[in-house]
């Protein structure tokens, strides 16, 4: 007998017939899958395609990850309650009954953005690995924050009857840059201080410089916004410090979105009730709002920056956080909440554009607002706007810029880290 490949060979009567390789014309046998290991891809599971050969000098292309729309959420609940602390009746001593909880928004806010420009930074630096690709990271935070520090000072220089975060946001990412590889205990231990610590520094020399030039001076070296700024960033960095670790932690489990929400809201009952029973204590009768030093120390007031109301606003934070990481843990609360998550994702895009409505507005429409008018159509035009934008386009204008102009910086860093000395 013959076969394709040749005339069949000839064994003795009794040997052992060896083996040998089936013919190019038949398929070889595939061998059995091997027994599943855990945590490996079941076998219903497309195979993962096989990494792309970068040319040699370039950094390798990492993959990009999808957005957590949760933290999306939690940044739209920031930036809209921001608008409400600006044009909201709920602070004038006459707001109706139905305008009143306005109030709890005021400080908060803009604690949640600070938290989350913590989460922002964790997850833009998850995928680092080597000490080249942490080099492109930090070039990347760099670059936002060189480019956030003018765009808020331009906006604050126009004469906004409010006080723009932005500047104080690049400040914050200058001084998380040498902290981006601690481990997640020192980086709550620096909070702690930050936020207990921080107020007592921050306002014993607001206390001590009253009169004097020396406010002026740091602020035209650029070092004002860490002591004497609306957000001083001597204490806010515990907010960026807490959201940092936040971002380090399951955020698609729902059993953290449980914990967050327990945890934070403990922590801001105990921090806000401590602070109360003080104040009440050590300043009876007088006006919260105006306390001087050291009763400053135990106010629990919006925007007074003692370790109380800090504690307390970074527990508020994480219990938002979490209700918007579990309300959108759900295919049908994901769907729902769409329209807030395309708001959350053109954060910057869409405060700029409230402030630039704000101020067309006027003082008045900050300081005595006659209804909520304004705020309802400028909120819902908002996530109207972020939508629509998100649906056709992509990424905000500014998201874009920003984002463009950082990972340009980052790639030009790693290809120069990559390329081989002469």
């Amino acid at each position: 007998m013959s076969t394709p490949d040749g005339p069949a060979p000839r064994f003795p009567a009794g040997s052992t017939v060896p083996a040998v390789p089936p013919p190019s014309w038949q398929p070889a046998t595939v061998p059995p899958p091997p027994h599943p290991v855990a945590g490996a891809a079941p076998s219903w599971q497309p195979a993962a395609a096989p990494p792309v050969q970068q040319p040699a000098g370039q950094p390798a292309a990492k993959p990009r990850r999808p957005r957590i729309t949760g933290i999306d959420v939690a940044r739209a609940v920031a930036i809209l309650g921001m608008l409400v602390a600006h044009l909201g009746t709920g602070h004038a001593s006459d707001a109706g009954w139905g305008a009143q909880w306005m109030w709890i928004f005021d400080g908060r806010s803009s604690a949640l953005f600070a938290t989350l420009a913590g989460v922002s930074i964790t997850l833009m630096s998850r995928s680092a690995a080597t000490p080249t690709d942490w080099r492109g990271v930090r070039t990347k935070i760099a670059v936002r924050a060189a480019i956030l520090l003018p765009l808020g000072g331009v906006l604050q220089a126009i004469g906004y009857p409010v006080v723009v975060i932005l500047s104080t946001y690049a400040v914050l990412f200058l001084m998380a840059l040498p902290v981006l590889r601690l481990p997640s205990r020192w980086l709550l231990v620096l909070a702690g201080v930050a936020m207990t610590l921080g107020p007592v520094v921050v306002l014993g020399l607001r206390e001590a410089t009253t009169g004097t030039a020396a406010p002026s001076v740091l602020f035209g070296f650029g070092l004002g916004e860490l002591v004497w700024g609306y957000y001083p960033a001597l204490v806010w960095i515990g907010y960026l410090l807490v959201g940092m670790v936040l971002g380090r932690g399951a955020l698609a489990a729902r059993s953290f979105a449980l914990a967050l929400v327990g945890g934070g809201t403990s922590l801001a009952i105990a921090a806000y009730g401590a602070g109360s029973l003080l104040t009440a204590a050590l300043a009876p009768g007088q006006d919260r709002a105006d306390l001087g030093w050291p009763l400053a120390l135990v106010s629990v007031e919006p925007h007074g920056n003692s370790p109380f109301e800090v504690i307390g606003n970074a527990g508020v934070a994480l219990a938002v956080t979490g209700l918007c990481l579990l309300a959108t843990s759900w295919r049908a609360g994901s769907l729902l909440l769409s329209p807030l998550a395309a708001t959350g994702a053109m954060s910057l895009t869409i405060y700029t554009v409230q402030l630039l409505v704000i101020g067309a507005l006027g003082e008045h429409a900050v300081w005595f607002p006659e209804s909520n008018g304004p705020l309802l159509a400028l909120a819902i035009g908002s996530i109207v706007f972020a939508t629509i934008w998100r649906h056709c386009l992509g990424k905000g204008p500014l998201e874009r810029a920003l984002s463009g102009a950082s990972d340009a910086a980052a790639r030009a860093v790693v290809r120069s880290a990559a390329r081989p000395a002469r």
